[in-house]
């Protein structure tokens, strides 16, 4: 709007001025014209002055015509422009005269193509519109131009104000941009924040549920295989008992990282509490599910943590379940996920296991067990 503002306000100056320029021209133009008529008739008359013929007044009458049709242009012209006429009233009173002259000229020298006794009479009057032409229009012409030097000072101070004007505008849009653009920036950390695990930087529970239901939809639709795999850090309490929390928080962040590292990017990966982490794999069977979670579990497993003490390596425990066609809820999958996850602590740790829906597991699927049991 800023940028449109300022062309339409560019072009409006650029039109006044040119229109300006064009009306001055015009009035300049006719001042001349009438300044030209002078030597015209002085030339009628000194060859009607030689010879008073019928054919030199005629001419003589043409001249004065062009004359008094020019001066009425002139004064005309200087009623457009208000300013400009105020500035030359000194003038109206030369103008007048110079009109008187022209028609008492014309009655001369009819009366003296009868009687050439007057033609001195005619000669001196020619000298005095001759110098009335000079002096008005010559004082005419300076006004004229006087007024279009300062029109056009006028017009480049206004356009310097109306151009500060479009940059203080276009400033202040580019600041309520800036401020709009710095509030979205807030707002969308804000909803990272809400959506993200602050330690880990991975999606948290809440963004879990809500975009596993999506993915569900998608799955039932489409009839694909979604697989959720639920991991959980072996022995992780004996870290931050160890090595104290600072330690436990720089393992959670390694993992996280081989958890990116291994997913896909249309995966889910969420830290939904302590050392429990889960991947939402949409479009997995659980053949591929179980490679992913073992291809994990082998990348955690030989994670070097040596700022910890070079003999101690953190192992993780996964549950794996599948929907063939997304037909169960996230709440029951994540149950199924549970008991898979338990099997693989209850029979050694750092192992996956699998309990489909399909599995007699899965007709005890409400029964959940606690993380504090797990280790």
């Amino acid at each position: 709007m800023a940028i449109g503002t300022a062309l339409l306000v560019g072009y409006y100056v650029y039109s006044a001025r040119q229109q300006l320029g064009a009306d001055y021209t015009a009035l300049v133009g006719d001042i001349v014209r009438a300044q030209q008529t002078a030597p015209q008739l002085n030339h009628a008359l000194e060859s009607f002055i030689d010879e008073p013929f019928g054919l030199h007044l005629r001419q003589i009458h043409h001249t004065l015509w062009l004359s008094e049709q020019y001066l009425e242009h002139v004064r005309h012209g200087l009623q457009q422009h208000p300013q400009l006429h105020r500035d030359t009233a000194y003038l109206e009173g030369d103008l007048s005269l110079l009109g008187e002259q022209l028609i008492e000229l014309e009655a001369r020298a009819e009366a003296a193509l009868v009687d050439r006794s007057l033609l001195p009479e005619l000669q001196r009057l020619s000298m005095d519109i001759e110098a009335t032409m000079a002096w008005a229009y010559s004082e005419l012409n300076t006004a004229v131009h006087s007024a279009a030097g300062r029109q056009r000072l006028i017009m480049q101070r206004l356009s310097w104000a109306v151009t500060g004007l479009v940059l203080a505008v276009m400033l202040i849009a580019l600041t309520l941009l800036a401020a709009v653009l710095h509030l979205q920036r807030q707002r969308n950390t804000l909803k990272m924040l809400m959506l993200t695990d602050e330690l880990t930087g991975l999606y948290n529970r809440r963004h879990l549920v809500d975009a596993a239901s999506r993915t569900l939809t998608d799955a039932q639709r489409h009839q694909q295989p979604i697989s959720l795999l639920l991991l959980d850090l072996d022995y992780f309490k004996h870290v931050n008992d160890t090595y104290g929390h600072p330690a436990g928080d720089d393992v959670l962040r390694k993992v996280s990282q081989q958890l990116c590292n291994i997913s896909r990017a249309t995966d889910i990966v969420a830290r939904i509490g302590g050392e429990e982490f889960c991947l939402l794999m949409p479009n997995t069977p659980v053949d591929d599910a179980e490679n992913v979670a073992e291809r994990i579990r082998h990348a955690i497993a030989i994670e070097p943590l040596t700022h910890l003490d070079r003999h101690l390596q953190q192992t993780v425990s996964i549950g794996v379940t599948t929907s063939l066609n997304g037909a169960q809820s996230f709440q029951q999958l994540y149950s199924l996920a549970d008991q898979a996850l338990y099997q693989a602590k209850a029979l050694g740790r750092n192992r996956v296991e699998s309990v489909l829906p399909t599995s007699p597991v899965s007709q005890t699927n409400e029964t959940h067990h606690p993380l504090e049991e797990r280790g």
